[in-house]
C-alpha cells in the first residue's frame, strides 16, 4: 500500500497534464499529439504478451519494480521532447511501462487474496491508490494555479522521482510468501510417495491442462471472446477523465486551467470515501449486472457533458462536477467487479498472460481516442459525445449478455466462493 500510494501519487499530479503537456511545452498541435499518442500505443500493443509471460515467468513483484524503472526513465524522456518523433518514442517508454503494470497489478493483489475477499481488495486498495491520487491531483492543481511557466516541468520530474522511489519499496521480499516456498519443509517426509505418483495424473491428462495455459486455448473460448468484446467497448467511457476532459474544458470551453485537476481530485475523494462501502454493498449481485450498472451511470455521465454547451456559461462548471459525480459513481460500481473478473477468469498458471490479453481491451480506445478526441473535439462535438454513448451502452449490454451465457463465471463474489 505505501509502494502504490506514491507512486499513484505522481500520478495524480501528472494525469491532468498527460494531453496538455506536449500543448504547453512544445509547438505541436491538438492533432499532432492526438495522432502521435495513438501512434505510440499502437507501437505497445505486442510488448502486451511479453509482459503477461514475463510475470507468469518471473513473478508480479519483480515485474512491478521493472515497471516503475521503466516508467521513471519515459517521463524523465518527456523533458527532451522537441517533435512528434521525439513525442512517439518517449510515449511508447511508458506505455510499455502501463502495459507491464496491468499484466502485473491484478496478479500481485490475486496472490493475497481469492473467493469472496478479492473484490473488497481490489475496491481497498483502489480507495488507497486513490486517496493519493487526489492529493496529487491537489499538488498538481496548485502548482499549474500558481502560473509559473516551469509548472509542468516540475511535476513530470516528481512524477518519474515517485517512481522510482516505488521501484525500491517493490524490491523488498515480500511479506507473504507463496504457499509452494512455506508448506515445502513441514511435507518433506510424508509427501514422498505423493511426490513420485504426482507425475503420473500429469503424464495420462497432461495433454489436457496444457492448452489451458497456451495463447489458443484462451482466444478460444467464447465466453472470453465476449468479455474481451463488451470491455473493448466500454473501456472507451475512461477516455472522460484523463483525455478528453482536460482538452474540452480548457481548450474548447476556455473554462478555467485548474478545473480539470480538481474535477480529478474530486473523482478520487469519493472512491476513498465510498469505494469499500459500494463494493461490500455489491456483493451479493452478479458482476455482469453490476457492471452494466456502472456503464449505465457513465452513459448519463457522457449525456450530460454533452449538453454543456447549451447551458449558460454560469452554469457550465455545475454541469460539469455533476457529470463527474456520475462518471465516478459508475467506476466505483463497475471497476472492482471487471478487474476481479479478470483475475478469477484466468487459468491459474497462464495468471499473467491472460490479464495481458485482457488488458488489451483497452487498446483500441487508447489507440484510436486520442485521435478520435483531436479530431472531432472542437468542431465535431456532438459526433463525439454520439459515438462514445453507443459504444458505452454496448459495453454494458455485453457483459449483460455474458453474465447470461456463463452465469457461473459473472456470478457474485458470494456465490462463486461458496460453489466450490
Amino acid at each position: 500500500m505505501a509502494a502504490t500510494s506514491l507512486d499513484t501519487f505522481g500520478v495524480g499530479m501528472f494525469t491532468p497534464l498527460s494531453f496538455l503537456f506536449f500543448l504547453l511545452t512544445t509547438d505541436l498541435t491538438v492533432t499532432e499529439v492526438g495522432w502521435g499518442a495513438s501512434l505510440a500505443t499502437l507501437l505497445s500493443i505486442p510488448f502486451s504478451p511479453l509482459a503477461g509471460s514475463a510475470v507468469d515467468r518471473w513473478g508480479p513483484r519483480a515485474c512491478l519494480v521493472a515497471n516503475n524503472v521503466l516508467a521513471a526513465a519515459g517521463y524523465l524522456c518527456y523533458l527532451l521532447v522537441d517533435s512528434l518523433n521525439a513525442l512517439v518514442a518517449s510515449m511508447l517508454v511508458v506505455l510499455c511501462a502501463e502495459r507491464l503494470y496491468w499484466a502485473a497489478w491484478p496478479a500481485f493483489v490475486a496472490d493475497l487474496a481469492e473467493g469472496a475477499e478479492l473484490d473488497r481488495w481490489y475496491a481497498f486498495t483502489a480507495a488507497g491508490k486513490n486517496a493519493s491520487v487526489a492529493l496529487g491531483g491537489a499538488a498538481g492543481g496548485f502548482v499549474l494555479g500558481t502560473g509559473w511557466s516551469g509548472a509542468p516541468l516540475l511535476i513530470v520530474v516528481l512524477n518519474a522521482a515517485t517512481s522510482v522511489l516505488t521501484a525500491f519499496l517493490f524490491l523488498r521480499p515480500s511479506p507473504r510468501p507463496r504457499p509452494a516456498g512455506g508448506a515445502a519443509p513441514e511435507p518433506k517426509t510424508a509427501p514422498e510417495p505423493e511426490a513420485s505418483t504426482a507425475p503420473d495424473p500429469p503424464a495420462a491428462g497432461g495433454e489436457a491442462p496444457a492448452p489451458q495455459a497456451g495463447w489458443g486455448a484462451i482466444l478460444r473460448d467464447r465466453v472470453l471472446l465476449c468479455l474481451l468484446a463488451s470491455h473493448t467497448a466500454l473501456t472507451f467511457g475512461w477516455l472522460i477523465p484523463t483525455v478528453i476532459l482536460p482538452v474540452y474544458l480548457v481548450e474548447v470551453r476556455a473554462l478555467p486551467t485548474w478545473l480539470p485537476s480538481t474535477t480529478l481530485m474530486l473523482s478520487s475523494l469519493l472512491i476513498v470515501v465510498g469505494q469499500t462501502y459500494v463494493t461490500g454493498r455489491l456483493g451479493t449481485v452478479a458482476r455482469g449486472r453490476v457492471i452494466s450498472w456502472g456503464a449505465g451511470l457513465i452513459l448519463c455521465a457522457v449525456g450530460l457533458l454533452a449538453a454543456v454547451p447549451a447551458v449558460g456559461e454560469g452554469a457550465m462548471v455545475a454541469v460539469v462536477f455533476l457529470a463527474v459525480l456520475l462518471f465516478t459513481a459508475g467506476q466505483m460500481t463497475a471497476t472492482p467487479a471487471f478487474v476481479a473478473l479478470s483475475a478469477t477468469a484466468s487459468p491459474p498458471e497462464a495468471r499473467g498472460r491472460f490479464l495481458a490479453l485482457f488488458n488489451l481491451t483497452w487498446t483500441l480506445s487508447a489507440v484510436v481516442g486520442p485521435a478520435l478526441v483531436g479530431v472531432l473535439i472542437e468542431r465535431h462535438g456532438a459526433v463525439l459525445w454520439a459515438v462514445l454513448a453507443a459504444l458505452v451502452s454496448l459495453g454494458g449490454l455485453g457483459y449483460r449478455f455474458t453474465g447470461r451465457l456463463a452465469p457461473h463465471l459473472l456470478a457474485s463474489p458470494q456465490v462463486r466462493q461458496a460453489t466450490p
